[in-house]
């Protein structure tokens, strides 16, 4: 079976618009000098202090377009982790439940409605792109990703919480009554845990 493609690699392809990553990461460390011709941001973008942060564009308008947008965000608001998911080239429905899921967690403490959301995450590995989002946005998200980022015979996979393990589905692109199962399947385990 073929590996879905790192992030890095569709980056250095041209097919993810930015990347994303930390001085911290074994692969940054080993690949790092391939970015060095990238417009790249270094500031205001960390996620803790352990390590350096570095987000590298396609083009410089693209950097520029983001550094306007991240002057309109808090730092580490769910605002700016929508932004830095819009950036990165993850489906706006996506982007958008996981900014909800920190407001829920981190902004407003409400935990017991942050894990009833959490409950219906699935995630999305394909091109490069890894990513979660709530399961009704399941279809969606996912003919998101096939029109942006399409390539023949690169598997497409969709993950979800079984049993405390994550299982992976894989789905043809464009195959929607395989997405629907799929979709039913997480249902029904929301379903089954609740009972």
């Amino acid at each position: 079976m073929k590996k879905p493609l790192r992030d890095y690699e569709a980056f250095l392809m041209g097919l993810k618009p930015a990347l994303f990553d930390s001085s911290n990461c074994v692969t940054f460390q080993k690949v790092s000098h391939l970015y060095k011709h990238y417009p790249c941001v270094t500031e205001g973008i960390h996620l803790h202090e352990e390590a350096d942060f570095f987000l590298f564009f396609q083009t410089e308008q693209m950097k520029e377009e983001f550094l306007m947008k991240l002057a309109t965000v808090n730092h580490l608001s769910p605002e700016f982790h929508e932004l830095l998911g819009i950036t990165l080239g993850y489906p706006p429905l996506a982007a958008k439940y996981f900014a909800e899921c920190r407001r829920l967690e981190e902004v407003e403490k409400r935990i017991n409605e942050y894990e009833e959301l959490f409950k219906r995450k699935v995630s999305f590995v394909y091109s490069g792109i890894r990513c979660n989002g709530h399961v009704n946005d399941l279809v969606e998200n996912s003919v998101w990703i096939w029109e942006r980022y399409y390539i023949e015979d690169e598997p497409f996979k969709i993950g979800m919480i079984e049993d405390n393990i994550v299982r992976f589905y894989e789905v043809k692109p464009y195959d929607f009554d395989e997405l629907e199962r799929v979709k039913q399947r997480k249902l029904d385990l929301i379903t089954k845990e609740q009972m």
